[in-house]
């Protein structure tokens, strides 16, 4: 065993083919909520969560957002940004505009990202404080909404294009917020109006380590400097990326006020990498950048042609948004059931596992999947007990699960001589010890 003792969660199994489809069965308890673990995003259900959605400017439509964000449901999105105000320069998102916004996203199978826009541009630490004082005043309006909500602490704040000062002022901030009891998931956009993804790149990392809870992600504006060439845009996102941190891009165009941009890299790259992206914007924008509207009406009734790319493109919303399983009705842990919840389905790729003492593999395969269209297959030369092995080492969050299993099948032909047997391993805990469910005979 010593070839695995350094692995956090390991598959031990005696097999031809393995179809490794983890579930867990949680526990009925409080809520958690998105949690961060490397580069990738994960929601309340342990499943990874890429954010296809729309900016709607609230804060300057307060009367609209009722019509507005069942709009935006109907687009195919899974999560909305929403422009609040922390009144130091628009007319202030009191705490019950907030329980109410939030409560329409979710009738709307929507995830909110809350966003206050005062400090846009804005170079002084102090409002990028004042920004963080207003989610402190409406903590009660987001406090066991960690599931459904992100926080997107300040929009573009420090406009200058330098990181240090940049990652100065969020190693402060980031703090008071868990100081305050908010764990929810943080969003960072970046320096530079959010368009000098350089400061994520140098100190993204710096402004990561600042959260004693290690939940915050980093956002890109993808507009002329930012987003303006495939190769701007490919470089931007795998500087983050590479560095291991999650990144959306929080608000992207088609052109903007200096020059044009690259929406169908930003699109079919993002999509590659399982990066997330919400449009910038649904309605609203006054004269200058009218071609930035989505729709010409708030019900969604009439898009535009830059909403038609957005809805219907080929990267689109209806082809490559999927809604979240917190809105299934209990398939989460702060949800009303115990149903169990997938974690590994390898429905696109081996999600990173590997193998041991296996002749090829492993692959993703639309052979005997138990659940969904795909599994996880590897080739294996039986021999006398032989082992063999299919591996992840990963950090996962396994607080208030209280079962982990496999599934797991051989094929019906060659020399299976006395059988075949599989065992699950995983390595977890505070004293990282050892767990290992019972040998079990498998069948094809």
């Amino acid at each position: 065993m010593s070839i695995i003792k350094k692995v956090p969660l390991i598959f031990l199994c005696l097999l031809m083919f393995a179809t490794s489809l983890f579930i867990f069965k949680p526990e009925v308890k409080a809520a958690t909520g998105f949690y961060v673990n490397g580069n990738t995003l994960y929601d309340a259900t342990g499943s990874p969560f890429v954010m296809r959605g729309i900016n709607h400017a609230h804060s300057w439509f307060k009367d609209d957002s009722s019509t507005a964000i069942p709009a935006i449901a109907k687009t195919g999105a899974n999560t909305i940004r929403i422009v609040l105000s922390d009144g130091s320069q628009y007319t202030k998102d009191d705490i019950n505009t907030v329980k109410s916004l939030i409560s329409l996203a979710e009738k709307n199978n929507l995830i909110a990202i809350l966003e206050v826009h005062d400090a846009t541009g804005n170079d002084a630490v102090s409002s990028l404080n004042d920004a963080v004082s207003y989610w402190i005043s409406i903590k009660e309006a987001l406090i066991g909404k960690e599931d459904r909500v992100l926080i997107n602490i300040a929009n573009e704040w420090y406009g200058t294009w330098d990181g240090a000062s940049w990652a100065s002022g969020y190693k402060q901030a980031i703090p008071k917020l868990r100081d305050a009891g908010l764990s929810h998931t943080l969003i960072v956009d970046s320096a530079g109006w959010g368009q000098y993804p350089e400061s994520i790149h140098q100190y993204g990392k710096d402004v990561f380590n600042a959260d004693p809870l290690k939940n915050t992600m980093f956002s890109i504006h993808m507009y002329e400097y930012a987003g303006g060439d495939a190769s701007t845009i490919k470089s931007n996102i795998d500087g983050v990326l590479n560095q291991d941190l999650a990144l959306i891009i929080g608000e992207f165009g088609h052109k903007h006020t200096n020059g044009d941009v690259d929406e169908e890299t930003i699109m079919s790259y993002s999509q590659q990498k399982n990066v997330g992206w919400l449009a910038w914007s649904w309605k609203g924008n006054g004269p200058e950048w009218s071609y930035l509207d989505l729709s010409n009406d708030w019900a969604g009734d009439n898009l535009t042609s830059w909403g038609n790319t957005i809805v219907n493109g080929a990267n689109g919303l209806k082809a490559t948004s999927k809604i979240s399983p917190v809105f299934d009705g209990g398939d989460h842990p702060g949800g009303s059931g115990g149903t169990e919840n997938t974690l590994y389905n390898f429905e696109t790729e081996t999600q990173s596992w590997s193998g041991g003492n296996v002749m090829a593999g492993p692959w993703s395969t639309n052979e005997w999947a138990s659940k969904d269209n795909y599994s996880l297959k590897a080739d294996v030369q039986l021999n006398n007990n032989s082992q063999h092995y299919l591996s992840l080492t990963q950090n996962q969050n396994f607080s208030g699960k209280s079962q982990l299993k496999a599934t797991v099948k051989h094929a019906d032909w060659g020399n299976l001589g006395n059988g075949i047997n599989a065992q699950l391993y995983v390595k977890t805990g505070s004293d990282w010890k050892w767990f290992d469910g019972e040998s079990v005979e498998i069948n094809s």
